[in-house]
């Protein structure tokens, strides 16, 4: 297809999709911003075998230091996004934030933390917990509220996740993923007000809840944060998984979901397939990546787009968020990207973004 300026419409329109009395709104990224820890680290001495770096695929995690909490981090990042879009705390009605691990206290609202330090007064902060799926329901989150708050023009989604010890190993809790900390802001707003980062054409999902049983395995429920042992151990409750057969069960059931899942995303954008230029994948380790999200991805997509190579390791909820990052600076103006999204539970998410043609 010719890189012409694609009609964005996202998959929470509100008027001509469901009822055809109105225009589908169409929602873009005004900013999007990823904060990364100037430091990197490797695994202690002895932890991981060259079989586990091989599996990993990567050598170094981004490790914040111990004096800045996630919702600090994500305030940063906050910082930046609206510095460079030159938008106007008061402009925005809606602060979703995402997280998969501790935010610095027991109890209590990192969204309202955050949207007090970019001086958010009256615009609602809402907490959003899904593992490494919670930036990109954070995302439709927004983009549903946007459509159904018609007078507000801006959306604020952030994530913030510091995977530290004693409570968290960011290289083996999981078998799937190693973990570096980071924190994310991304605007959403409507297309044509002001500058575009990306036209979000489309943003599908797809769950399925069976398979929830994959994140705890046959423990018991505890009563108190880290009733199963110190630091969590993923690993354990995969292995029943695994063993029990559930794990086989899922891939086999699984695998169509997602290719009617990215058809369904295609359709809504109005792009096919031999349109996709670039495609983001979940951040989790390279035997993951290669062996079941670019095999399943490019039976449905074909062809040859670029993938993008992913340093950081998995980001928890900013996965997602940090992908459309990414995704931006690999698309030529007016080309389309692919990001693929998922987290145990189950729940995957597939989104078409266009670069805007200069």
């Amino acid at each position: 297809m010719t890189a012409t300026n694609h009609p964005p419409v996202v998959d929470t329109r509100a008027a001509e999709d469901r009822t055809g009395t109105g225009p589908a709104t169409r929602l873009s990224i005004k900013a999007a911003t990823l904060w990364l820890p100037p430091v990197k680290e490797g695994a202690p001495d002895g932890e991981l075998s060259s079989a586990d770096v091989e599996r990993i695929g990567v050598t170094e995690l981004y490790v914040a230091p111990d004096d800045i909490a996630p919702p600090q981090m994500a305030a940063l990042a906050v910082e930046s996004a609206l510095g460079g879009s030159g938008t106007e705390p008061a402009d925005i009605g809606l602060l979703a934030h995402s997280f998969s691990y501790h935010q610095g206290f027991d109890m209590w609202s990192p969204a309202h933390y955050i949207a007090h330090q970019a001086g958010i007064i009256d615009g609602l902060p809402v907490n959003v917990q899904q593992l490494c799926n919670g930036g990109a329901v954070a995302l439709q989150l927004a983009a549903k509220w946007l459509v159904a708050t018609p007078d507000v023009s801006t959306a604020l989604v952030t994530s913030a996740d510091r995977f530290c010890t004693p409570g968290f190993n960011r290289w083996s809790s999981d078998d799937d993923a190693a973990y570096s900390d980071s924190a994310t802001a991304v605007l959403l707003g409507r297309t044509g007000e002001g500058d575009d980062f990306l036209h979000l054409l489309s943003l599908e999902m797809v769950t399925d809840s069976e398979w929830e049983v994959q994140m705890r395995g046959d423990d018991a429920f505890s009563s108190v944060p880290f009733g199963h042992g110190v630091p969590v151990d993923l690993r354990r409750a995969n292995k029943v998984f695994r063993e029990s057969g559930a794990a086989a069960r899922m891939v086999k059931l699984g695998v169509p979901k997602m290719h009617e899942l990215v058809q369904r995303a295609l359709r809504t954008a109005g792009v096919g397939r031999e349109d996709i230029s670039c495609v983001a994948l979940p951040r989790l380790t390279r035997t993951m990546r290669e062996g079941m999200f670019k095999p399943t991805i490019s039976e449905v997509i074909g062809g040859n787009p670029r993938y993008l190579e992913c340093g950081t390791g998995c980001l928890g909820a900013g996965d997602f968020l940090a992908n459309l990052v990414d995704i931006e600076e690999g698309l030529n103006p007016g080309e389309f990207g692919l990001i693929i999204q998922g987290t145990g539970g189950y729940t995957f998410t597939c989104a078409v973004v266009q670069a805007p043609v200069e």
